[in-house]
């Protein structure tokens, strides 16, 4: 799925390819089920980063965590030339909210290198990853629950 268009914004040839989903266990605070979807993303044609997405099922109050690794991804490159940046994703009542956190202990850390988010917030690095997690809020239809409803 591609997000190709003449608008000229940061989006622009980016394309989403979601790839899995699976249950990932119970919500710590409410008990409810919690699902994973992933995916990948390339930029221009060609390979930059992976995504995962974790979200509680009909819960827009409980936050969601969308881990992006960005960066090469060649025959010969390794983890250390990717890096996992994690954030935190809530639906505020003025809107979608991003908040970029550590990502250290996330699955996406065996893929990349974790980040800090206090290292990373602020950065061009930290700009990609929120386009990206964006486009794949717009894109992936196994997350629109995420974005659809309005807060209560």
């Amino acid at each position: 799925m591609t997000n190709d268009d003449t608008r000229g914004d940061a989006t622009a040839n980016l394309e989403i390819e979601p790839a899995s989903m699976k249950s990932s266990g119970r919500c710590a605070c409410c008990g409810k089920s919690r699902r994973t979807a992933w995916g990948f993303v390339y930029r221009d044609g060609g390979p930059r980063a992976c995504y995962f997405v974790e979200w509680t099922l009909g819960r827009i109050d409980c936050a969601a965590r969308f881990d992006v690794v960005v960066g090469s991804w060649f025959d010969g490159t390794t983890e250390d030339d990717r890096e996992a940046v994690s954030l935190e994703y809530r639906l505020l009542d003025t809107g979608p909210s991003f908040a970029v956190v550590d990502a250290a202990g996330r699955p996406a850390a065996e893929v990349g290198r974790a980040t800090k988010g206090s290292e990373v917030a602020g950065t061009p690095l930290a700009e990609e990853v929120v386009t990206i997690a964006g486009a794949v809020l717009e894109i992936d239809d196994r997350v629109s629950e995420l974005s659809a409803r309005a807060p209560a």
